[in-house]
């Protein structure tokens, strides 16, 4: 499954939104705080869930509104689309009730979608006795986002049954891919062993550790990366991982990334799940700054009315972009200094026009002070104030 379009309009802060074509494998949702990209991601997954659904709002004041998604669900005829439309009724004034409009089947009988919210930490866990239960119909409340709750007893259990000759071919690869999450954005860290106190070490540069003892970072990778295959495994007991061909869905893709992963992550997960459509959202420029020609989705708007902007883009993308260039042509920012940093400027330009020698030598020392180290126009700044002194 592959989706295709989108369509918008009265839901949560949103008035109106319309997508006409998405990127068949990543799609990068990026724009101001408080635009809808988290409101986007949430308004798909409700088409793909029957629960859980108090999260999604209709607008505030607007008596109607939908979500109309367009879908592949054929690979062999790619024009083959399902339409599924949803509006909120507001029954006893209450305004998350969204129902159905039409093909109920939409939901129960497409589990190709996968959505990861914000909270991908997590805790040590000790293990006295395997939770091996698994909600099979999981996909049913997909708007809730994927959990980490049982995501060790998932990996042990997987684990101490990879050896076993009566394992599935199918199992035995997922745990194996698995494995692989400790060191896709860093290889100087691999799986070590499983021990007998129930605990899943990790070899690292600075010896083996418990799984759980790694940084943010590596939890959120090993999150995800688990989240894909346990989802995957239990929806699609006899698909081998790297062939699944569904959606999906990450809120805030960066979260407790360095930068340099940030800029990693992306390529990591479309080379370990080729066959999948990604749709993200970050607030991260060096995520963008991976991206393909066709994978950025830069919204922009007002009073909810939103728009895909028309990006001049390169042929390459944005791989030869900088940082600067990505947070002021794509993310809209109107200042990459700080404002303290737009006062003192500010007050040496006054000095100089001015001709007020103590005022600009003031500014001066503390502009001196604030820039960085080789930063070029420093010297122009203490030439035009001798300039000024004579």
């Amino acid at each position: 499954m592959k989706i295709e379009s989108l369509k918008i309009e009265n839901v949560g802060g949103i008035s109106s939104l319309s997508i006409k074509k998405f990127d068949p494998k990543m799609n990068i949702i990026c724009g101001e705080n408080g635009i809808g990209k988290t409101n986007i991601l949430d308004s798909i997954a409700h088409c793909f869930t029957q629960f859980s659904n108090f999260i999604l709002k209709k607008k505030s004041n607007c008596v109607n509104g939908y979500v109309t998604i367009e879908c592949d669900f054929n690979r062999n005829d790619p024009y083959t689309c399902l339409i599924a439309s949803f509006e909120p009724r507001d029954y006893n004034n209450n305004p998350f009730d969204f129902r159905s409009k039409s093909l109920t089947n939409f939901n129960d009988n497409n589990p190709y979608l996968i959505y990861f919210k914000t909270e991908r930490l997590f805790l040590h866990k000790w293990i006295e006795s395997l939770n091996i239960y698994e909600q099979a119909d999981r996909h049913l409340n997909n708007l809730d986002g994927v959990s980490n709750e049982n995501a060790k007893d998932w990996f042990i259990k997987n684990e101490l049954l990879s050896s076993q000759i009566y394992t599935a071919k199918n199992d035995k690869n997922s745990i194996e891919f698995a494995k692989k999450a400790f060191g896709i954005l860093n290889q100087s860290y691999s799986f070590s062993a499983l021990k007998q106190d129930m605990e899943i070490y990790v070899n690292t540069p600075t010896g083996i550790i418990p799984y759980e003892y790694l940084s943010s970072g590596f939890k959120t990778c090993i999150s995800i990366v688990w989240g894909i295959i346990r989802e995957v495994q239990i929806r699609f007991p006899n698909m081998y991982i790297g062939d699944f061909n569904g959606v999906i869905l990450i809120d805030e893709i960066e979260l407790h990334l360095h930068p340099e992963w940030q800029g990693k992550i992306c390529n990591a997960l479309t080379t370990l799940f080729p066959n999948v459509q990604f749709i993200i959202s970050t607030h991260s420029p060096h995520v963008i700054q991976t991206a393909e020609v066709n994978e950025v989705i830069a919204l922009s708007g007002q009073n909810g009315n939103l728009e895909k902007r028309t990006l001049d883009i390169a042929p390459c993308g944005f791989k030869g972009w900088t940082i600067e260039e990505i947070l002021t042509d794509v993310m809209g920012m109107k200042d990459l200094r700080t404002q303290l940093y737009e006062d003192v400027k500010e007050k040496f330009d006054s000095a100089l026009k001015n001709k007020d020698v103590k005022a600009a030598t003031e500014a001066y020392d503390k502009l001196n002070q604030m820039l960085h180290p080789t930063y070029p126009l420093r010297a122009l700044f203490k030439m035009q104030l001798d300039g000024l002194k004579g």
